[in-house]
């Protein structure tokens, strides 16, 4: 098999694990109402606890936020299963298993996709929701790929693995979304003032460089300036208008990402950008989400992680929904990028610049 498409499939493969062990540890409740402990002799056992007893073994999701947190647990883990089924398929040669595992993932991803855009989630989930139609919209496309007549060839393979990795990089996404913020402590009348909660942090302005998965590529992102508003409006043909609720504000970070270049005798130029859901606020003991991409507005561009060709950047706003006495100085931005987690400390940025 080719080298790159090789390195696509191990990536992929340590992605699948990772998510995995996320799915166990940040949502056991989920996993645990997707895939119940079934004893042995299952109908003694119900019988035992009686209608009313079994009923409060599977809940039912409350909402539309734990109708998604279900979805994704009940879709993710089959879908990892069978995307690590192409995998092995392409490293030996199995055209025909390729196909048959590429049909199913597309059924899966499809029937998954319908019921995901008939949920009317929360802004809190809005970026989970985004993350988890993309990384269905990139696992349909391996079906796509794979699941026709045409012979496979392994330009056809590497395009599947590409996109089997990018499904699985969203799909992780999606879950890192559906993580449940952190209450905000009560303050105390003789609070002590806390230490800081990353005393290692960058601050606005100064430059984190990393390296992509490969190696390859090497990239640069600096957190520029923060701005707060109490509304704003997108532009173009149909604009819309966001208002912050009572007691909120929206407070805008805007970050620049650089392709630095590249080494090495690969053929894979390009840089991904961190995504949004890489994302997470951290203000005085809770967290916060990224918003969805509102797209262009009044203020500036949005943020929406892509991959950057060599020497090329972005830059764009990240939308987050705070409250209203927000203090910087007590406000740090995390970014997941690999197995780094740099921090930023906000407490010199919250003016308009």
């Amino acid at each position: 098999m080719a080298s790159r498409g090789f390195r696509a499939a191990t990536l992929l493969l340590t992605g699948c694990i990772a998510t995995i062990l996320f799915l166990h540890l940040l949502l056991p409740g989920t996993l645990a109402a997707v895939f119940p402990y079934s004893p042995e002799n299952e109908s003694e056992f119900t019988d035992a606890l009686g209608p009313e007893d079994t009923t409060a073994l599977y809940p039912e999701p409350l909402n539309d936020d734990e109708r998604l947190e279900a979805l994704i647990a009940k879709t993710g883990v089959p879908l990892l299963d069978l995307a690590a089924g192409e995998i092995y398929s392409a490293h030996t040669r199995d055209d025909t298993a390729l196909r048959s595992q590429a049909t199913r993932i597309c059924s899966l991803a499809g029937d998954a996709r319908r019921d995901a855009l008939a949920l009317d989630v929360s802004p809190e989930f809005a970026p989970a929701h985004a993350d988890f139609i993309t990384a269905l919209d990139e696992f349909i496309a391996v079906g796509t790929l794979l699941g026709g007549n045409t012979p496979i060839n392994q330009s056809m393979v590497d395009g599947a693995m590409d996109r089997l990795t990018l499904g699985a990089e969203h799909l992780s996404g999606a879950m890192r979304g559906c993580r449940p913020p952190e209450t905000r402590p009560t303050p105390t009348e003789h609070a002590v003032e806390p230490a800081p909660a990353f005393p290692n942090a960058l601050q606005i302005g100064e430059r984190f460089c990393y390296d992509d998965g490969n190696r390859a590529n090497m990239g640069s992102l600096i957190v520029v300036r923060t701005r707060t508003f109490s509304s704003f409006y997108t532009t173009g043909i149909h604009p819309q208008t966001y208002a912050a609720k009572p007691d909120e504000s929206f407070l805008l970070i805007a970050v620049k990402v650089t392709h630095l270049g590249h080494r090495g005798d690969g053929t894979n130029t390009r840089l991904q950008a961190p995504r949004e859901s890489a994302f997470t606020l951290h203000h005085a003991g809770a967290t916060y989400r990224p918003m969805a991409p509102p797209g262009p507005t009044n203020q500036g561009e949005s943020y929406s992680g892509r991959s950057l060709e060599r020497h090329d950047s972005m830059d764009g706003y990240l939308f987050f929904e705070v409250p209203e006495n927000f203090d910087p100085a007590l406000a740090y931005l995390e970014v997941s990028i690999g197995s780094s987690r740099p921090v930023w400390h906000l407490g010199e940025g919250a003016a308009a610049r």
